[in-house]
């Protein structure tokens, strides 16, 4: 995978280098929480009692919908994460695998989800995302392990010294919706840019690549709230990383992917899943006709304090 590197900011113990992939905006489609705005797709329980891991998610338009890995939605019984990325076929319906990350509730609000200002922190992405690798290897589809992912919103409930009623994560991240938003100005968009590279020190945390500009642009507010959840509690001290090693760690990411044994799956709407998994990290690309839709690359180490 080629890229190219074209900025790198950092403010505190967090660190961005954002960068360009030599193939960009070669498919048309929107994102799932703009379609949801525009009621393009509706989302659903998939019954009147309802399935903690499962939602009805129905494409009413003529447009290719992509929703990332760790997107939240909120409404209906309970707020959900989507397990995995997921892009959707015009006029067609799926099953959307999820977990829940609210659960203190089990009641109606609303009829249908709506999206969130949020994608889940990358903690929580990356145990969801070497579950579900496991579970796919073994037949078992695209689930999580909810338990683990419930004790993760209740660590993060800690972390923040944010309580929630319901054990909602939406509604803890809410609370300290300034301080995380604190961090976006730090970080300013590159307009050129369709992926982001972010470290902890000098740890890399995630990767993250687009197909398209637009929807990198949507998404990336998004990742710096999840990532400031994650140095939120750590102690002040000294980011030692420089440029020229964010830079060169963000190559050699990709240079060691290639190393790395992988398996190949159907992608829950339409498209294939490329899954790697190792003991320091797991990754996920997600592509359709021969065109990458996303891919997303995942620490699995702790966050030192």
């Amino acid at each position: 995978m080629q890229v190219q590197i074209l900025s790198f900011n950092k403010h505190k113990r967090l660190s961005v280098v954002q960068f360009a992939s030599t193939e960009q905006n070669t498919f048309d489609y929107i994102s799932g929480p703009a379609a949801i705005s525009k009621n393009l797709i509706e989302v659903r329980e998939v019954s009147i009692t309802g399935s903690v891991n499962n939602l009805e998610l129905v494409n009413l338009s003529d447009k290719y919908v992509f929703f990332m890995d760790g997107d939240i939605l909120v409404g209906a019984k309970q707020n959900r994460v989507l397990n995995t990325s997921v892009f959707v076929a015009p006029n067609s319906k799926i099953n959307l695998p999820v977990s829940c990350v609210e659960q203190g509730r089990w009641r109606s609000i609303s009829d249908k989800f709506r999206s969130s200002d949020y994608v889940s922190p990358d903690r929580i992405r990356a145990q969801k995302l070497k579950a579900v690798t496991t579970n796919l290897k073994r037949g078992r589809g695209h689930f999580a392990d909810q338990g683990e992912v419930w004790d993760s919103v209740n660590e993060y409930s800690l972390e923040l010294n944010a309580f929630s009623v319901s054990s909602d994560l939406t509604d803890i991240m809410n609370k300290r919706r300034e301080s995380l938003d604190s961090f976006i100005d730090k970080f300013p968009l590159n307009e050129k840019a369709n992926g982001l590279a972010i470290f902890t020190d000098n740890s890399p945390l995630s990767i993250d690549l687009f197909n398209r500009i637009d929807i990198y642009r949507e998404y990336y507010p998004k990742r710096l709230r999840s990532a400031a959840t994650e140095v939120y509690n750590l102690k002040d001290k000294e980011n030692k990383i420089t440029e020229a090693e964010a830079k060169f760690k963000t190559l050699n990411l990709f240079d060691e992917l290639e190393k790395l044994e992988f398996t190949v799956h159907n992608g829950v709407g339409v498209g294939r899943e490329k899954r790697y998994d190792s003991n320091k990290l797991v990754a996920l690309e997600l592509s359709y006709n021969e065109h990458l839709i996303h891919f997303t690359l995942l620490n699995l180490e702790p966050v030192k304090n």
